[in-house]
Formats: structure tokens, sequence, C-alpha cells
């Protein structure tokens, strides 16, 4: 022991550095396990749909235009990092789509809502989807009208290109995205996506039950959001797009 003790004495001393690096994450590997743990216990968890409905989707709108390359600012596009960035030690400085939503001018909310707020209930009348929802996913996803893909590609849902989709596209952030002839087509391809293929599921829902149709669209991973439901549920609340159902 008086022959080892020091050996480890030195040991630590030179090592010290890496040992509360490893020592660090698997702190934070213990905490992510708690809190998925914790997760799956939620109530959301429970209001499953029955199973998947391999139904076809449906033909996207064509359009043979040259692929197009925007950035849109303030999104986070990182795909890959270092030890640091896997493991989230510093936490993340980008804010999420709710709080970006928020920094916009109340004018520009009132706009987005004046000007779509009838499609939307149309969009309701035809597929059933709330009008809220539709309202509340487009504020998220083109920040009131005035992202860089809703301007450019007029993609107000950030809607991805996807394997079967054969119409025009463009890049923002390294990812390909539909581009559409209008602000309308872009609308009524979100109901279109939304009502097809595994999404049917959704359908089972009520016009107004605007959070179980979130909390569906979150568990069957509609746009890749872990947080999609909790975004559009505060959007709704804060901003009263219910009145639109």
């Amino acid at each position: 022991m008086k022959y080892s003790l020091p050996r480890l004495t030195a040991f630590v001393g030179r090592h010290w550095l890496r040992l509360g690096l490893i020592g660090c994450a698997l702190f934070l590997l213990s905490q992510k396990q708690v809190n998925f743990n914790v997760k799956l216990g939620h109530p959301d968890a429970n209001d499953s749909a029955p199973a998947l409905d391999e139904t076809s989707p449906a033909d996207a709108p064509s359009d043979e235009a040259p692929v197009t390359y925007y950035t849109e600012e303030g999104t986070a596009s990182a795909k890959s990092g270092g030890f640091f960035s896997r493991f989230n030690i510093f936490g993340s400085s980008e804010p999420d789509l709710y709080e970006r939503l928020n920094g916009q001018p109340e004018a520009d909310i009132d706009a987005f809502l004046t000007r779509f707020g009838h499609v939307a209930q149309a969009e309701q009348e035809k597929f059933g989807i709330p009008a809220s929802v539709i309202l509340a996913t487009g504020l998220l996803y083109s920040r009131s009208g005035k992202g860089t893909t809703a301007q450019s590609l007029n993609n107000y849902f950030r809607l991805p290109c996807g394997a079967d989709w054969q119409g025009a596209t463009g890049q923002a952030d390294g990812s390909c995205l539909r581009r559409y002839e209008s602000a309308w087509t872009s609308f009524r391809d979100f109901s279109l996506t939304l009502t097809a293929g595994e999404y049917t599921r959704l359908a089972q829902f009520g016009p107004r039950d605007y959070r179980r149709w979130s909390a569906g669209m979150q568990e069957l991973g509609f746009l890749d959001n872990e947080q999609l439901a909790t975004d559009i549920q505060r959007t709704i609340d804060r901003y009263q797009l219910f009145r639109f159902d």
C-alpha cells in the first residue's frame, strides 16, 4: 500500500482533467436516463393511437425548377461535434421555436393571422386539421412569415424534400426543403402531408382537439421536433389561436 498509493496519487495528478471529464459524462448520462424514464411516464404517452396506416402519401405538386440555396438565420444547423457538443455539458445557446416567435413584433403576428386565418379555417373544413394547429405550426416554422424559407421558398412549415418529393427544392442550413410557387400551396401541402400515410392516425381526433393533434404529431415524429407539442400548444394558448377552430 505504501508503494501503490504514491503511484496512484501521481497518476491522478497527471490525468485529473481527463478523469474529471469522464466523471461528468457518467453523471450526465445517468441524469439523461432518469429523464428518459420520467418522460415515458408522461400522461401524453398514454394517448397513443392505433397501429400505423400504411396508406401511401398523397402526390405532391410538381415543379421542375432549379435548386436554390438559403440560410435561415438563428437556426441550429450543426449535425456533429466533439465531446462537449455530444454530451451538451454547457447546454444550447439556441432559442427554441417558441422563444424565437416571441421575439417577433406583435404586428408581424397579427399580419400573419390576418393573412392566413381564413386559409387555415378552409383547410380545417376540408381536412379536419384544427386551424389553430395549422396557424401555430406556420407561425413557429416561418417566424410569423418573416423567416428566410418562407420568404424565399414559400415554405411556411419547413417541410423537407423527402424521397418521394418530385417538386422544386431549395437548401437551408444544409437541409433539402420543398419550394412552392405560393404561400397557399405550402399550406395545402402541409394539410396533404398531415393527412396521408402514417399521419392518417391523427384523423381520429376532433377538428378542435388541438392538444391531441399536437401530441400525436410529436409522437409520430412530424418535423423531427421532440418538443413540437409543447411549442404548438404554447403558441395556441399565447395567441388564443383556438378562436379560429
